[in-house]
C-alpha cells in the first residue's frame, strides 16, 4: 500500500469516526458517577466526554461534601494533595499513548494498612502518624504501573484489629447506609468511602472477614482471591498464614479488573509462589457473560445459616438470592453440609494473637529508616494506641514463640483440614460454588466493643484460603443492608467472579447511600 493511498483510508476512517459520532443513535450516551463502572468511565473518556483530571475532581467533590462536613461519615484518614496533578499527567499520557490499563486515570480508595511511598501509612495508630514508607505495598505499585489514580487513604479498626471501624488516629468511621450501626471492620473506611462514591474501587484487608464483611455491611463488593493470588508485602500484617488484600467495588466487573491488574508473583511475598501458572491467560474480566450463571452448579452450604427469628429476615434475602440464581439457569444442590458444625469449628481459630509480634516486627523493619517505632514493644511504650488495644498488643508481646506453641501448631492444621473438608464436599457434588450468607442477624450499634460473639459474621474462607466473594442481596425490613457469599476452590477466581456477576446483573441491588446523595455536575450527557 502507497502513502497517498494510506492517507486516503486514513482520511476515510476519521470522517466515518466523526459521522459516528454525531450520530444520536450510535454515540449519545448518560455518565453518571454515582452508578459509573470503569467501562463507564473509560467509554466517557474515549467519547471526550470526561476526562480523568475532571473525574477526580468529581470524586473529591463527594469527599469535600459528606465526610468531614455534611454526614460525616469519616471514612477518609489522609487525601492525597498531588491527586488532580497525577490525573493531569495521566491525561497528558493517555492522548499520547493511549491508556495502559482499564484503570488509567482512575482514582482508588486505598486502606491505610497497605505500604505508599508518597503519603503517611499509619494504620489508623497515633504512632505512626505522618510516617512513610520507603516503598509501596506491592498491590498498590500494581495499581500505579496500571495508571490508577491514589485519592485517598481510608480509615479502618487501628492496625486492623476490631470490626467496627475506629481507630486512635481516624476516629469512627459511619455505615452511611445506616449510621447508628457498624460500618463493618476492619476495612471500614474502604467500605463506607465506596459505598458513598469517593471512588469506584478500593483496596481492603482481611484476617478474619474484613472485606467482606464491611462489603455486606456497606452493599458494595468485596472480594478476597485464592491465597497466593495477590501478594501481601507491604501491607501492615496481623497473620503471616490468615492476612489476604482484595478489591472493594462498585460492581463485580471492577473487582475483576482489580484482579487482573494486582495478581502475580512477588519475590518478597513467598505465598505467591502458589500462584505460579494458576492466574488465566485471559483478563479476568473477559469471563463475565450474560449468562454466566447457566449450568453453575451451586451447593448451599446450610452450615453457614443461623436459625431464629433475629436471623429470618437476613436468611430471607439469601433464599431469594438463591432462586434468582436458579432462574437464571443455576443448578442448585440444597442442601451441602460438612457434616460438622462450621461455627463451632472456626471459633477462636484465628491465628493472629500468635503471629502478630513477629509479623508487625518484620514488617516494621522493612519500611525502611526514620520510622516513628520498630517493633510492638516500641509501640505499647508509645501508649500512642486506642486504648481498648492495649490487653490485644500486651498478650500478642507476651505470647510463647510460635515454634514452641502447642495450641497454635493444631490450630495451623485445623486450616488445611478444613480446606480438604471444603474442596472435598465441591468435588462430592461437582460444584462450581457454595453459596451461603455472610453475615446472618442485626449490625451492632457504631462504637459497641467488644463486639458480642459472632456478630462479626463468618470469616471461614479466612481459615482456609478459598476465593471469595460478596455481592449485595438486598436490604432487610429495617434498611441494612445484606450480601451473598459466594466461595469455589483454588484458583477458580474467575469462576467465583462469573457466579457473582451473574448473580448481581440479574438483581442489581446496590444502592446509593441516602445520606449521600448525588451532587450537581454527575451526570454528563454526551
Amino acid at each position: 500500500m502507497n502513502i497517498k493511498t494510506r492517507s486516503s483510508l486514513k482520511f476515510s476512517t476519521a470522517l466515518l469516526a466523526g459521522l459516528a459520532f454525531l450520530s444520536p443513535l450510535s454515540r449519545a450516551a448518560t455518565f453518571v458517577l454515582t452508578e459509573a463502572t470503569t467501562q463507564d468511565i473509560n467509554a466517557a473518556f474515549d467519547a471526550g466526554a470526561l476526562t480523568s483530571e475532571k473525574l477526580t475532581e468529581l470524586y473529591l467533590a463527594r469527599i469535600a461534601a459528606y465526610d468531614q462536613t455534611g454526614p460525616r461519615v469519616n471514612a477518609v484518614i489522609h487525601l492525597n494533595a498531588k491527586a488532580l496533578a497525577e490525573a493531569r499527567a495521566l491525561d497528558v499520557e493517555r492522548k499520547a499513548k493511549g491508556p495502559r490499563s482499564p484503570l488509567h486515570g482512575v482514582p482508588v480508595l486505598v486502606k491505610d494498612n497497605f505500604d505508599t511511598f508518597d503519603m503517611p501509612t499509619t494504620g489508623g495508630a497515633l504512632a505512626l502518624k505522618g510516617a512513610i514508607p520507603a516503598h509501596d505495598a506491592f498491590m498498590v505499585k500494581k495499581l500505579r504501573e496500571a495508571g490508577a489514580v491514589l485519592i485517598a487513604k481510608s480509615n479502618m479498626d487501628e492496625m486492623a484489629r476490631g470490626g467496627n471501624g475506629v481507630s486512635s488516629l481516624g476516629g469512627q468511621t459511619l455505615n452511611p447506609h445506616a449510621p447508628g450501626l457498624i460500618p463493618g471492620g476492619s476495612s471500614a473506611g474502604t467500605g463506607a468511602g465506596v459505598a458513598a462514591v469517593y471512588a469506584p474501587v478500593g483496596l481492603g484487608t482481611e484476617t478474619g472477614g474484613s472485606v467482606r464483611h464491611p462489603a455486606n455491611d456497606t452493599n458494595i463488593v468485596g472480594m478476597v482471591a485464592t491465597e497466593g493470588l495477590l501478594s501481601r508485602a507491604g501491607i501492615m500484617p496481623i497473620s503471616m498464614s490468615q492476612d489476604r488484600g482484595g478489591p472493594m467495588t462498585l460492581s463485580v466487573y471492577d473487582t475483576a479488573v482489580m484482579l487482573t491488574v494486582m495478581a502475580g508473583i512477588d519475590p518478597n511475598d513467598q505465598i505467591t509462589r502458589l500462584g505460579i501458572g494458576q492466574k488465566p491467560s485471559a483478563h479476568y474480566e473477559s469471563f463475565l457473560k450474560p449468562d454466566s450463571l447457566k449450568g453453575k452448579r451451586l451447593g448451599v452450604l446450610r452450615d453457614l445459616f443461623k436459625s431464629g427469628p433475629d436471623h429470618e429476615p437476613y436468611n430471607k434475602l439469601i433464599e431469594e438470592a438463591i432462586a434468582v440464581m436458579k432462574k437464571a439457569g443455576a443448578v442448585v444442590v440444597d442442601p451441602v453440609s460438612t457434616g460438622t458444625d462450621l461455627f463451632a469449628m472456626t471459633q477462636g481459630q484465628s491465628l493472629g494473637n500468635y503471629e502478630y509480634k513477629a509479623s508487625f516486627n518484620a514488617y516494621m523493619l522493612a519500611r525502611g529508616p526514620g520510622q516513628p517505632v520498630s517493633s510492638l514493644a516500641e509501640l505499647i511504650a508509645s501508649g500512642k494506641y486506642h486504648p481498648r488495644l492495649k490487653e490485644n498488643y500486651e498478650r500478642s508481646e507476651a505470647i510463647t514463640p510460635m515454634d514452641l506453641n502447642a495450641e497454635y501448631a493444631g490450630k495451623y492444621r485445623n486450616r488445611a483440614a478444613l480446606k480438604k473438608v471444603l474442596e472435598d464436599l465441591l468435588v462430592k457434588f461437582d460444584l462450581d460454588a457454595f453459596v451461603y450468607p455472610v453475615r446472618s442477624g442485626p449490625l451492632p450499634a457504631a462504637g459497641t466493643w467488644p463486639l458480642p460473639p459472632g456478630v462479626s459474621g463468618q470469616s471461614v474462607s479466612d481459615y482456609c484460603g478459598l476465593p471469595a466473594i460478596t455481592v449485595p442481596a438486598g436490604f432487610t425490613p429495617d434498611g441494612t443492608p445484606n450480601g451473598l457469599e459466594i466461595m469455589g476452590a483454588a484458583f477458580a477466581d474467575a469462576t467465583v467472579l462469573q457466579i457473582a456477576f451473574g448473580y448481581e446483573q440479574a438483581t442489581k441491588l446496590r444502592k446509593l447511600p441516602a445520606l449521600t446523595p448525588p451532587l450537581p455536575g454527575e451526570t454528563i450527557n454526551y
